[in-house]
């Protein structure tokens, strides 16, 4: 695998975080068949067997704690170009107001909203150089927050609002901000939440679909940017 240092400068470059397993690993599978992915995640066996479904080294495996941030800055520092960054790691444990810890309201907020509002701050320099583009993954949770997964909403009420504010600070400088969000998906940390091994009845988001509506916003003209793209299951769930 190249170093950060020595990427091509002549392909545009994506970060995508939270990018072992789950959505985050289909959208940098899918975005690695035309651009360089700098894959962020905390575990570097599944970064590595994510990065081998791809081209060599159409995948760069950088593994960072976003919980740290701290060391994003210093893990990120040789990267040459940034043309957009996909925030797509998070932390969705059920919770209740009355069961959630201190401990972890703040771990949470750590991985779902401050280290995606850091990272995007640490290569804002870059993506204004390339007029680039920033997907946060949102959720339903987005906009209607649910019982039993009070924290989970939470965070992700404070990312649209990051994903909001942002849009307006950063519109002088041509970057596109935008919230994907996806309802029910099968990935493996969505389906233990709710206490499953699988899709039992085939209702929920494939990962890889939500992928494809991420690469429709970067792909998107340059005369327009997607602001919000709400991905719900043909059949919702009740």
């Amino acid at each position: 695998m190249p170093a950060l240092t020595d990427i091509d400068v002549s392909i545009p470059l994506v970060i995508v975080t939270g990018a072992s397993s789950g959505i985050g690993a289909e959208i940098a599978v899918d975005l690695a068949s035309d651009r360089t992915v700098v894959a962020i995640g905390r575990d570097e066996k599944r970064l590595a067997d994510v990065a081998s479904r791809a081209a060599d080294g159409a995948i760069v495996p950088v593994v960072l704690d976003l919980a740290d941030p701290t060391a994003i800055e210093a893990a990120l520092a040789g990267l040459p170009r940034v043309d957009a960054v996909v925030h797509a790691a998070a932390l969705l444990p059920h919770t209740t107001t009355e069961t959630a810890t201190v401990s972890l309201w703040r771990e949470m907020l750590d991985v779902n909203v401050v280290a995606p509002a850091e990272l995007t701050r640490v290569l804002l320099p870059r993506l204004r150089d390339a007029r680039g583009t920033v997907v946060f993954i949102g959720s339903g949770a987005s906009r209607r927050a649910a019982a039993g997964h009070v924290v989970y909403g939470a965070t992700k009420h404070a990312l649209q609002a990051l994903a909001d504010a942002l849009r307006q600070e950063v519109e002088p400088d041509g970057v596109r901000v935008s919230t994907v969000a996806p309802g029910p998906t099968a990935t493996s940390g969505a389906l233990a939440a709710e206490g499953l091994t699988r899709d039992e009845d085939g209702r929920r988001i494939l990962p890889a679909t939500v992928a494809r509506s991420v690469r429709h916003v970067i792909d998107a003209p340059a005369d327009t940017q997607i602001t919000e793209v709400w991905v719900r299951p043909r059949a919702e769930l009740r």
